[in-house]
């Protein structure tokens, strides 16, 4: 947590997806192994696949694939994550209380990732996540991808609202990057393994560090 930051202005709530919302972990790990097992004939370590996390698919594809082509291992990839994707994620502990608090007060609640749109629909509609969403932009929705600030201004714009009222909760260096490049406020969730905290030290610090799910509720006096 920190000090210093107005959080009496926030009326606007985003939440990245992978490793934020959503513990997918497990999920990439496995989709990873089983892709560069199968097409490259070999291992991948668990660093390569932490530092996949926040990177577009195809770009760590590029860099920790170069033997295979890149759409080819993409599409792969894929594929075989459509079919354990329901099976390997879970919300994190106390995401959905966090939304439904944040709706019942009144804030304005967005989703943005760089997860294709089909499989951030299917994920949140098994949740039951989906109604409590004003806005969602996944990576199929734009032409620009974090860190870029693109996607979180023009989430901000669907919804209405203004850099200067929002928050942004992210798990990597992107989201911290975009989020500070959009000039919202940045939150790091502490349970990153994108970026565990050895590894925090030389990236774009975040205005704060939460947590557990529940400081939100706490930053924003809604507990």
């Amino acid at each position: 947590m920190t000090a210093n930051i107005d959080f009496s202005r926030v009326n606007t709530v985003l939440f990245d997806f992978d490793g934020t919302l959503m513990d997918t972990n497990d999920l990439v790990a496995e989709s990873w192994r089983h892709t560069v097992r199968t097409l490259a004939g070999r291992e991948i370590s668990d660093d390569d696949i932490r530092s996949s996390l926040g990177e577009l698919l195809m770009d760590s594809m590029h860099r920790l694939i170069p033997e295979v082509d890149a759409d080819t291992a993409s599409d792969f990839y894929r594929e075989y994550q459509r079919g354990i994707y329901l099976d390997n994620i879970r919300p994190y502990d106390g995401a959905e209380e966090v939304l439904r608090a944040l709706k019942a007060a009144g804030y304005k609640v967005a989703l943005v990732t760089s997860r294709l749109k089909s499989s951030t629909e299917r994920g949140l509609a098994h949740f039951g996540f989906a109604e409590l969403f004003d806005a969602v932009l996944t990576a199929s929705d734009t032409e620009k991808c974090k860190p870029d600030p693109d996607p979180i201004l023009i989430t901000l714009d669907m919804i209405d609202s203004k850099p200067g009222q929002a928050m942004y909760i992210g798990d990597t260096d992107s989201d911290i990057e975009a989020g500070r490049a959009a000039g919202v406020i940045t939150a790091l969730v502490d349970w990153s393994v994108a970026l565990p905290p050895e590894k925090r030290a030389g990236g774009p610090a975040p205005d704060v560090v939460i947590e557990k799910m529940q400081d939100i509720l706490q930053l924003l006096d809604l507990r």
